[in-house]
C-alpha cells in the first residue's frame, strides 16, 4: 500500500470560474457558481428544452510540477450524477477527460481519482486518441451536470487537493 502526502490544497473560492451551459447550443439551462468562504457551489436548473441537457462551470487550474498521484475531491451533493472535468492543453476547448460521480443527498464525500479513472471524452462520447491523461498537463478544471437530470441542482465543493508519494 502507497502512502500518500498533500501537495497543496487548491483555493477554490480564489480560481477565475466561468460558467458554460447548453445555451451555447440553444438550450435553456441556468447555472451559476456561488463562492462562499471555504468552497464553491455550483448550482442551478438543467432543462431538456431546445436539446439542452447540460450545465457546466470550469476554471484554469494548473497542476504542472505537483507530482500529483491522485486528486482527492470533497464534495456535498443532492443525489445527482455530476462530471469532474480536466482539460490539458492539446484539448483546452474540445474533448475532456472525465470523472463521472454519484452524490448522496446532503451527504459529504471524499473521491479519491487517479488519471486511469478519467475517460476523455467529447460531446458526451468517448474520444479515442494516443494521449493519456498525466496530472502534470492538466490546465483547466471544470464540473458539469448532464444525461437529462432535469430540474434544480446544487454540488457543493469543499476541496481539491493533489496527492503524491511519501
Amino acid at each position: 500500500m502507497t502512502s500518500s502526502s498533500v501537495i497543496a490544497e487548491t483555493k477554490l473560492t480564489l480560481l477565475d470560474w466561468f460558467v458554460v451551459n447548453d445555451t451555447v447550443m440553444g438550450g435553456l439551462s441556468e447555472s451559476r457558481l456561488v463562492v462562499g468562504a471555504h468552497s464553491v457551489e455550483f448550482k442551478g436548473d438543467v432543462s431538456l428544452r431546445n436539446n439542452g441537457g447540460f450545465a457546466s462551470v470550469r476554471a484554469p487550474f494548473n497542476l504542472e510540477n505537483k507530482n500529483a498521484e491522485q486528486l482527492s475531491v470533497v464534495v456535498k451533493g443532492d443525489g445527482k450524477q455530476y462530471q469532474l472535468r480536466l482539460r490539458v492543453d492539446q484539448y483546452l476547448d474540445g474533448p475532456a477527460f472525465v470523472y463521472k460521480f454519484q452524490t448522496s443527498v446532503n451527504k459529504t464525500q471524499t473521491l479519491v481519482v487517479t488519471e486511469d479513472d478519467f475517460t476523455l471524452m467529447y460531446r458526451g462520447r468517448t474520444f479515442y486518441a494516443d494521449y493519456q491523461l498525466n496530472f502534470d498537463d492538466v490546465r483547466s478544471l471544470g464540473f458539469m451536470i448532464s444525461e437529462k437530470q432535469a430540474g434544480k441542482f446544487s454540488l457543493e465543493v469543499q476541496a481539491i487537493t493533489p496527492l503524491g508519494k511519501i
